[in-house]
């Protein structure tokens, strides 16, 4: 059995990149998926789909039962299987805010934080191979679980796959400025929206585009606080953003932290200027059109003042996207057991490049 556990994955840039995965995956060879009920909206035709609850002891359970069937495994969501298998382990690690490093919004977060990768750690020899995607990443990562881990650097994204009919472009887009992000605090919504407040109170009058859902009533009322005061700003909730990067000129990224930053290459890959925080995670994604300092509300509304109505080039994306080497590793497995070892996900050289 090869398989590709997703227990702790169910939204976010996690889901987009199982979902890219998956289609990769596909007609490659049999494969094992599991998650539990959360995971909605992926495409999971051909796979067999096991679904479970998401707490570790059924997720240890589930490994006993079936750990000598098992060939390769793949851990999407962070955490390491419970104890040690036969099979080869690689674990996709993709959470950056539960390294040491760096701190979260609440303190019942960074409590949970801490647990999280207590557990990580205690459970890290039985990976053969953590993957991330960015230097930083990695290095917060090597502090956190020790020298003699491996750690590889290994980004993959969602690659266009096919463009648009051509269109005329699109009336106004370099009024428009789209973020695609939901309202967790290290996302920096508030400094976005205060700095909208200011270019209503200059008379400068930008479109902000959100997609905002859930249950995130301080930043709504911050909103109509915004708007009341003549700012421009739409919150579409849960929306194709493919669209509505193509509507829009300009991407601003406030973020604070990623651990990869796939909105960045999602906007680039649609023909976005993107205008985002002078932060190392977004220069290793893509080349920003211009930066700011996401901790001054300031300096994001100098960097729209500096590009409203103007036309720019789209951002470039920098990320290499090695998503074929992950495939290329558990699709080995389908065809003779212990063919491509998990060198080929550490190891630049080789078949892949």
């Amino acid at each position: 059995m090869i398989l590709i556990d997703a227990v702790y994955v169910n939204t976010g840039g996690g889901k987009a990149l199982l979902q890219e995965l998956l289609s990769c995956l596909g007609g490659k060879g049999k494969f094992t998926l599991l998650c539990d009920a959360r995971l909605e909206g992926v495409d999971t035709a051909g796979y067999e789909v096991i679904i479970i609850s998401p707490r570790e002891i059924t997720r240890r359970d589930f490994y006993r039962r079936h750990r000598h069937a098992l060939t390769r495994v793949f851990c999407f969501g962070n955490v390491p299987p419970p104890f040690r298998l036969e099979a080869e382990v690689a674990v996709y690690f993709h959470n950056v805010l539960l390294c040491s490093g760096f701190k979260n919004a609440t303190l019942r977060e960074e409590i949970s934080g801490i647990f999280k990768l207590a557990y990580i750690r205690w459970r890290r020899k039985n990976a053969d191979v953590f993957l991330v995607q960015t230097r930083l990443v990695k290095s917060a990562l090597e502090r956190d679980l020790g020298a003699d881990v491996r750690i590889s650097e290994l980004p993959f994204y969602s690659a266009r796959r096919a463009h648009l009919a051509p269109s005329e472009e699109a009336e106004g887009k370099w009024l428009r400025y789209a973020y695609v992000s939901n309202g967790y605090p290290h996302k920096n919504h508030t400094r976005l929206l205060a700095a909208w407040e200011m270019l209503a109170k200059a008379k400068i009058y930008p479109e902000l585009h959100l997609t905002l859902y859930g249950e995130w009533g301080g930043l709504y009322e911050q909103i109509k606080k915004a708007q009341a005061a003549g700012a421009r700003i739409t919150n579409h909730g849960f929306t194709d953003s493919r669209r509505l990067y193509e509507t829009c000129g300009y991407q601003i990224y406030p973020s604070q932290i990623e651990s990869f930053g796939l909105g960045l290459v999602e906007a680039a890959e649609a023909g976005c200027a993107v205008i985002a925080s002078d932060l190392p995670y977004v220069h290793a994604a893509i080349v920003p059109f211009r930066v700011f300092d996401p901790r001054a509300s300031e300096s994001i509304y100098q960097a729209v003042v500096a590009t409203h109505g103007k036309s720019a080039s789209p951002s470039k994306i920098v990320a290499i996207n090695e998503i074929g080497r992950l495939v290329h590793w558990l699709a080995a497995a389908s065809n003779i057991k212990g063919q491509m070892r998990c060198e080929v996900l550490i190891n630049k050289a080789g078949p892949l490049n």
